[in-house]
């Protein structure tokens, strides 16, 4: 027969008893007890009331605690942004080209002498003045007096030409040894001032001319043979054309003679002046020779003026002259 004996160890309310009544278990107890009410005391200082109660009624709600978030509007720099997309490759600037028959090209002295003319001043004494030495001038006293049964008929009743058409041009020039001197012309009044400014442009280029006077001045009324002959250039003289009935040009003072010795007049066998005829071979370069190259050339028929070297048939290479409507 199985005995059951009773066993201390089994007994549950002795072991309750026993472990309440150990002096171990009761210092656990009182030290937590003693932990909790200091606990209590801390937070029922005045103090701490506020704090307390607002950490009570979170925990009840459930809410979770966080950091108040300032009102204060933020002053942070923002940052420049970024553009993800890759950076767009500037297209070059197109060039343009220009043809080489477009390029401009500088003028040459000789173009810029055709296209740039000085100005004109007028004086209280009626001159011109386009430049220091060279201005033009209605005819005084002095000068009809001077040409008067010279290059201008003593009997001007039937002329087709009269004082008032005709105007003087006072200029300077270089001779052939380097010399500067004065040169005067009479001419119509319609070219004077353009023919002042021919006149400066050679001067400035020290064209050679070997004087520029008067055809008076060599005493042959109504002709140029022996201005010719000192290769004087000329330009007013009332007369005929040579081996003809008609009026030359010079006659209207629309006819400059340049250098005539060293480009003279050729008509077949003719040649004049007669001491001009070692420089009727226009073959030949030599100082003073007119060509289409020439400065003399270049400046008069830029002006509209047509040279006597482009005739057909007879050629007068001095000659220079314009149609004025006479």
């Amino acid at each position: 027969m199985l005995t059951i004996s009773k066993s201390t160890s089994m007994s549950p309310s002795k072991n309750k008893n026993t472990e309440r009544d150990d002096p171990r278990t009761n210092a656990s107890i009182l030290r937590k007890s003693s932990a909790s009410r200091r606990i209590w005391i801390c937070l029922l200082e005045p103090r701490h009331i506020i704090p307390a109660a607002l950490i009570c009624a979170m925990l009840m709600s459930g809410c979770a605690f966080k950091p108040a978030t300032s009102s204060e509007p933020s002053f942070t720099a923002a940052e420049p942004s970024v553009s993800a997309e890759p950076p767009t490759k500037a297209s070059p600037t197109p060039v343009k080209t220009t043809p080489p028959d477009e390029i401009a090209v500088p003028p040459t002295p000789e173009q810029s002498a055709m296209t740039e003319s000085p100005s004109s001043e007028a004086s209280d004494d009626g001159r011109v003045t386009v430049a220091d030495g060279f201005y033009y001038m209605e005819l005084d006293d002095g000068i009809k007096k001077r040409i008067t049964g010279m290059s201008y008929p003593a009997d001007d009743r039937n002329i087709a030409i009269s004082y008032d058409d005709l105007q003087y041009v006072k200029i300077k020039h270089y001779d052939f040894d380097g010399n500067v001197k004065d040169g005067e012309l009479i001419v119509n009044k319609k070219v004077a001032k353009e023919v002042a400014q021919i006149f400066y442009e050679l001067y400035k280029a020290q064209y050679p001319l070997t004087s520029v006077r008067l055809v008076d001045d060599f005493g042959e009324p109504g002709d140029d043979n022996l201005s010719m002959a000192a290769n004087n250039t000329s330009a007013f003289n009332y007369r005929k054309v040579t081996g003809s009935k008609n009026l030359s040009r010079h006659s209207y003072g629309a006819a400059i003679d340049i250098n005539p010795l060293f480009n003279p007049y050729i008509d077949g066998e003719r040649i004049a002046p007669e001491n001009g005829a070692e420089y009727a071979d226009r073959s030949k370069d030599f100082p003073g020779k007119i060509d289409h190259d020439d400065l003399c050339y270049k400046l008069f028929t830029a002006h509209g003026w047509t040279w006597g070297g482009d005739w057909k048939g007879d050629k007068d290479y001095q000659h220079f002259s314009k149609d004025l409507g006479y």
